[in-house]
């Protein structure tokens, strides 16, 4: 076997690495992550089925607080379409019409959900086109009625596939690494 068809099969076999590494890309942004900020909510533990060390909780019959998770800070973080799912805990009086924001970073997208439902399991909130540097997803009590609170504890985001309005100049997640490894190969075989 010739060295050009030896580079030929490694090659393949790096992008189909690739291809299976970016569609595996999940990001997880925690209530206690330096992907979250938020405003007039309080970390919590009262109630268990959290995702993390705690949760917040928004103080009842206050208004303008709200939880906000940017996964753009994460390595793995690429233009495209992913999935985004959130986590509340359960509890009697959550909001059953908390206001969620999805932005993409060119545009948004406004869900009302229904938190005294589904608590401590990842809730599908949809699939959403992405920008590299723009994306959020918001939670706030605009909606919530007298008594009620919203619950802001974690965001998980997972790659469905590449955008393809996105950058093409943009590796997806894992891409170079396994690139690194493929020459790295190629190189020790040249050496024998």
């Amino acid at each position: 076997m010739d060295l050009s068809s030896i580079f030929t099969r490694l090659a393949a076999g790096a992008l189909l690495t690739a291809s299976v590494v970016a569609n595996a890309a999940v990001i997880t942004v925690d209530n206690t992550d330096a992907g979250f900020s938020s405003s007039g909510l309080n970390l919590s533990t009262y109630e268990p089925g959290y995702f993390g060390d705690n949760y917040m909780a928004d103080t009842r019959d206050s208004a303008g607080d709200f939880g906000l998770w940017d996964p753009t800070g994460s390595s793995d973080w690429v233009a495209g379409i992913w999935k985004v799912e959130m986590m509340w805990t359960s509890g009697p009086t959550r909001a059953d019409n908390a206001a969620v924001t999805i932005d993409s970073g060119s545009t948004t997208s406004d869900l009302v959900i229904n938190q005294l439902l589904n608590g401590t399991v990842w809730n599908d909130l949809g699939e959403y086109s992405f920008d590299l540097s723009g994306a959020s997803v918001m939670i706030d009590d605009s909606n919530s009625t007298s008594g009620q609170n919203i619950i802001a504890d974690a965001v998980r985001f997972t790659f469905v596939s590449a955008n393809p309005s996105a950058p093409t100049d943009v590796p997806a997640p894992g891409t170079l690494l396994v690139l690194l490894g493929a020459a790295a190969a190629v190189f020790r075989l040249r050496r024998q």
